[in-house]
């Protein structure tokens, strides 16, 4: 969300932000704005994850593992097979890798019809 008082932003642009708040207010934020973040969605999982350091797929790791210690004791007991913890960090990696593209997807623009 834009700070309305945020001197570069233009005058003009108040009177498009409440119109488009006022629309979404008449219907379902999530049906407005769920097709454009699908299409996104199946864009970013047909390529590459975004180029990254070695040290942030480094801090990617370190953030699985503090995740995964963090997971509630009622999940622990029923995640706790060998099995399910090696697909559960890499789950985990995944949506890491996945905030991190919508992120650089909205610095970037690419999600400026939102």
């Amino acid at each position: 969300m834009t700070d309305p008082h945020d001197a570069n932003r233009p005058d003009w642009l108040e009177e498009f932000e409440n119109l488009a708040n006022d629309q979404l207010e008449e219907g379902s934020a999530c049906e407005q704005v769920h097709p454009i973040i699908a299409k996104w969605y199946q864009e970013l999982m047909a390529g590459d994850p975004p180029e990254a350091r070695d040290s942030v797929w480094q801090a990617l790791q370190c953030l699985t593992t503090e995740v995964l210690n963090d997971i509630p004791l009622s999940l622990v007991e029923v995640l706790s097979s060998e099995d399910v913890d090696e697909d559960l960090a890499d789950w985990v990696t995944e949506l890491l890798l996945i905030g991190r593209a919508f992120q650089i997807a909205l610095e970037t623009g690419r999600l400026d019809d939102l």
